[in-house]
């Protein structure tokens, strides 16, 4: 797979939590020729299932995988438009107010009686030289911001509604390095490392059943992998999501290297899969960092994990610098090697595989 292409593509997608429409229709067709059922539920997810290659080592049932990474991206919505036609903003999923200043931005309207449009506006603010010496110290708050789609309040008012998604502006780019940089690499870098794998998997022979779900409305509540865990019922889940990279300002006990994968241990983790994974990426020569949650992971693993009676779960992280801006940086040969690392975790998965469960 061309890494930095998919990213560019992927990125340029629309699919706002509880928007994902137009991404899970482009995401069905990159995982059709690569998968023998390929379905989109009423909640978006995209769930595309390989059916087992190998018979299983005693004839039995073949062990059911889920695998998930989201594909919904953070955003803003229309709050309120103002007397001069300006924009007031809220949050779709966690967009930190201070990357908005200077920021463009994508509006996605639905005029009444017309057809769905797209108004490209920036993120205005009262310029530093206009701010009080008390201001200058505090940081941007969501209320200082607006909108300024450069057109006449009228007019404005006959495109835009009240509750009209906006999508941060940022293409995905090529760094140098192998790095690339771009906004939704949270999460839909993960779901390249979904089709990596399926891409590794086809040329590989495995006895359990794969199903990758490219999830929905995470960043608002893991609800499409609520959903998707409910639907597979599977045996265990490997969940894949970002994670943050070091930069200069940042502790070192809150980050893992950006060069390669990363699995989290904690409660929510199943210790034995936990290890199985670690000897998994020893195996077959892959770096395999280790990072902690000392609760919750903040990601579809909490959702899968007590779905109906209870999931085993790991989660892989791929590491990200600048995570929830327009500039998420990856190194695409971490994402790769990612992938490498579940296809071969998935596909060494076989009859028999929980018994070290209970030891």
């Amino acid at each position: 797979m061309d890494i930095l292409t998919y990213l560019q593509e992927a990125g340029a997608l629309y699919g706002p939590s509880g928007h994902e429409r137009e991404t899970a229709d482009w995401l069905a067709v990159r995982f059709r020729p690569l998968c023998d059922e390929v379905v989109v539920d009423p909640l978006m997810n995209v769930l595309a299932t390989r059916k087992p290659t190998a018979p299983t080592a005693k004839g039995g049932r073949a062990p059911k995988i889920l695998l998930c990474a989201h594909m919904d991206e953070i955003a803003l919505i229309v709050t309120e438009i103002l007397r001069d036609g300006s924009l007031r903003m809220g949050n779709i999923g966690g967009v930190d107010p201070r990357i908005l200043p200077a920021a463009t931005v994508t509006v996605h309207c639905r005029p009444a009686g017309g057809e769905p449009a797209t108004l490209t506006g920036v993120v205005g603010a009262k310029a530093p030289h206009l701010l009080t010496e008390e201001e200058r110290k505090q940081n941007y708050k969501r209320e200082d911001l607006f909108i300024d789609l450069g057109l006449p309040a009228e007019k404005v008012k006959a495109l835009v509604n009240v509750g009209d998604p906006v999508t941060l502006v940022g293409p995905a780019v090529g760094l140098l390095g192998g790095r690339a940089a771009g906004k939704t690499m949270d999460d839909r870098a993960c779901i390249g490392v979904m089709l990596e794998a399926a891409q590794r998997l086809a040329a590989m022979r495995h006895a359990a059943e794969i199903t990758f779900a490219c999830t929905t409305q995470e960043e608002v509540g893991c609800r499409g992998a609520k959903v998707a865990a409910h639907t597979v019922n599977p045996d265990l889940a490997i969940i894949l999501d970002v994670s943050h990279a070091p930069i200069p300002a940042s502790r070192p006990d809150t980050t893992v290297p950006l060069d390669a994968p990363a699995a989290t241990y904690g409660p929510y983790i199943q210790h034995q899969l936990f290890s199985r994974l670690r000897d998994t990426a020893a195996k077959h020569g892959v770096t395999l960092n280790m990072e902690h949650a000392e609760r919750s992971t903040g990601t579809d693993t909490d959702a899968v994990q007590i779905a109906r009676e209870g999931v085993p779960c790991v989660l892989i992280d791929l590491p990200l610098k600048y995570m929830h801006t327009t500039v998420e940086l990856l190194d695409t040969n971490a994402l790769r090697e990612c992938g490498r690392l579940v296809a071969h975790f998935a596909a060494e998965i076989d009859e028999g595989w929980d018994d070290a469960l209970w030891s």
